[in-house]
């Protein structure tokens, strides 16, 4: 029998009331090419069937909060591995065979890296018309930091250096995976790599943190945190959301919309 290849990567699944979704996910990282030295979900306060399925994958470790607060399940959750690389993936969503395998040759290759990330697929479970992106590849794009300071293009699905982690912003509630690389690239230096290839799947549903949470105001909370842009060279602009807001969607008005 051929003898199944491990990676020091640890993967850690958050999960609040996404039971329905998440046999799925375990099933795809359970299926894996290349396998991770271990898999934990954390269940946030679930009041669906989360616990029991996740009591059907017992060689995957189980942990239960009451912290609604996805950053936090995360920040927790890595506290409770202990590995070279950490992934953080939704319970919604699901990796292709080949998603840990190919972002650790990546990593490999290039061992001054940070992070690895890769292009993603989008489809729609349910009502997707909300969703500004259209089901099919969504391609990622190179590394590049200056493109990153105008939006992020790196999905939290990416491959990242237990060391080079700063933890999330508990405070955010959206964009905090652009939070994240801004955090590794701009604070730490840090350096990601692309690899140009589909490897896992993004779920658009209603039940999107994405829908629920207002996008002017999380852009403004990040920009602000990072003073990115012009507008965080005048003071008021600064500290008054309200205003990032009017002056943002002018700006869609008159240029188009902007990532």
């Amino acid at each position: 029998m051929e003898r199944k290849r491990k990676a020091d990567i640890a993967v850690i699944v958050t999960c609040h009331n996404y039971g329905r979704y998440l046999r799925q996910c375990l099933r795809s990282i359970e299926n894996q090419v290349l396998k991770p030295a271990s898999v934990l979900v954390v269940d946030d306060a679930s009041t669906d069937e989360t616990g029991e399925v996740a009591r059907q994958f017992p060689e995957m470790e189980y942990r239960r909060v009451e912290f609604l607060n996805a950053n936090r399940s995360r920040n927790y959750g890595f506290t409770q591995v202990s590995a070279e690389w950490v992934v953080f993936f939704d319970a919604d969503n699901y990796m292709s065979p080949g998603f840990l395998d190919e972002l650790y040759v990546a990593a490999r290759t290039h061992p001054d890296l940070d992070f690895v990330y890769c292009d993603r697929v989008n489809f729609t479970d349910g009502d997707g018309s909300w969703h500004p992106e259209p089901d099919g590849i969504r391609k990622s794009g190179p590394f590049q930091p200056d493109r990153l300071r105008r939006g992020n293009y790196v999905d939290i699905a990416s491959l990242l250096r237990s060391g080079s982690f700063p933890g999330f912003d508990e405070s955010l509630r959206r964009y905090q995976d652009w939070d994240l690389w801004l955090n590794v690239v701009l604070r730490r230096q840090g350096c990601g790599h692309y690899v140009p290839k589909p490897l896992f799947y993004y779920r658009i549903h209603d039940a999107n943190i994405s829908r629920r949470e207002s996008d002017d105001r999380a852009v403004w909370c990040v920009r602000r945190k990072y003073r990115l842009g012009l507008y965080f060279n005048l003071p008021l602009v600064r500290d008054a959301c309200w205003l990032f807001c009017a002056l943002r969607k002018l700006k869609r008005t008159a240029f188009g919309r902007s990532r």
